[in-house]
């Protein structure tokens, strides 16, 4: 009984410890000091867990479309805030502000999203 109590044990730390590794902190992807806005159109929406991630489309100072990856947080946290899943939607016009990825990557973590409604969903800013 030891022994299955035991295994029981070092296989839920196991589990434990496999999804504790999957998940990144904030500052391994974002800048807490770079900050910015991006305008575009949704082209894909991902209202999941462990991160809300909605693509949009970009278009850049030289007139480019640029697909930008906009992160949020889990779907639980999204509903206390008022987003719902058919908040937002592909072919959504949006003004995202949040903090921008490292190394000039297209990422930003969504603090603040007006949608074209002017409804304005104000989130967090820390993962």
């Amino acid at each position: 009984m030891k022994a299955l109590l035991h295994s029981l044990i070092v296989l839920g730390l196991a589990l434990c410890a496999g999804r504790a590794t999957a998940h990144h902190s904030f500052a391994a992807e974002f800048s807490y000091e770079l900050f910015g806005t991006r305008e575009g159109e949704v082209v894909e929406v991902h209202y999941v867990n462990p991160h809300t991630r909605i693509f949009v489309a970009v278009v850049n100072e030289d007139g480019e479309e640029e697909i930008w990856d906009a992160q949020s947080h889990a779907v639980s946290v999204l509903l206390r805030s008022g987003w719902l899943r058919d908040t937002v939607r592909v072919g959504d016009k949006v003004v995202l502000e949040g903090f921008l990825g490292l190394e000039n990557s297209r990422k930003l973590w969504i603090s603040k999203m007006t949608l074209e409604d002017g409804q304005v969903l104000t989130l967090s800013a820390g993962n």
